[in-house]
């Protein structure tokens, strides 16, 4: 009777040790924590070496440094994609209201928005008629694409900045491009949508040159500069 007993009795594990398989170390981990001291310092060594020598060309090489920036972009995508698995999708922003303004309407109101304004980057922006007019393009690439009242793009802002002005502009340069158009479309803007500004507007007509289609195109192909001088737009 007791050797039946004693089949039927778990073994006893050694002292020390716990009895959850769970917690126990794998190869890899046993591994690791034996290793010669020594390995694991030249480890570091190297290491340290790599990142020190990886921060010294991305000072030095543009390319280099965008390229370590795209894949930094990358890796935060999937990781935002991972994330958002099984989460519902989020409601998409609407497309700002813009007036009915051609690209040297939209030019001039910016450019005497600017000339009232007292800020340091209107000031800046004052000295720059090239800056103003890519805003101006802007402006129009945007109302051109959220005819549906549906908000532009980044991409699809920069294409068509570039197949009809001919601007080369990275995606982050399109995001604040498109900032900057909303920005400037608040109440008491440039471009604000709001009947009570209509009346410093230009109206079409023959007599007037700013209702002919603009038809010259920018020489520069450089990337545009977009630094901020928009007023924030009121997040929904």
């Amino acid at each position: 009777m007791d050797d039946a007993d004693d089949k039927h009795s778990p073994t006893p594990h050694p002292a020390g040790f716990p009895a959850d398989e769970t917690h126990r170390l794998t190869a890899e981990e046993l591994a690791f924590l034996l290793r010669d001291p020594m390995l694991r310092a030249r480890a570091a060594e190297r290491a340290a070496r790599s990142n020190r020598l990886r921060t010294e060309r991305r000072a030095s090489d543009p390319a280099y440094a965008e390229k370590l920036r795209a894949g930094d972009r990358e890796r935060q995508q999937r990781r935002r994609r991972r994330n958002a698995i099984g989460r519902p999708e989020p409601a998409e922003r609407p497309a700002t209201t813009l007036p009915d303004l051609t690209l040297p309407q939209a030019a001039r109101l910016l450019s005497e928005y600017l000339a009232g304004s007292t800020t340091a980057q209107a000031a800046q922006l004052r000295g720059r008629p090239d800056r103003v007019r890519l805003y101006a393009e802007a402006f129009v690439t945007y109302r051109t694409l959220s005819a549906g009242d549906v908000r532009p793009s980044c991409g699809a802002l920069a294409a068509l900045l570039k197949s009809r002005f001919g601007h080369t502009v990275t995606r982050s340069q399109a995001q604040k491009l498109r900032d900057h158009v909303e920005g400037f479309a608040i109440t008491e803007g440039p471009w604000s949508p709001d009947p009570a500004a209509s009346d410093v507007r230009p109206r079409s007509g023959p007599g007037n040159p700013a209702s002919k289609r603009d038809k010259g195109k920018a020489g520069s192909k450089d990337k545009a500069g977009t630094d901020g001088h928009a007023p924030r737009p009121s997040r929904p």
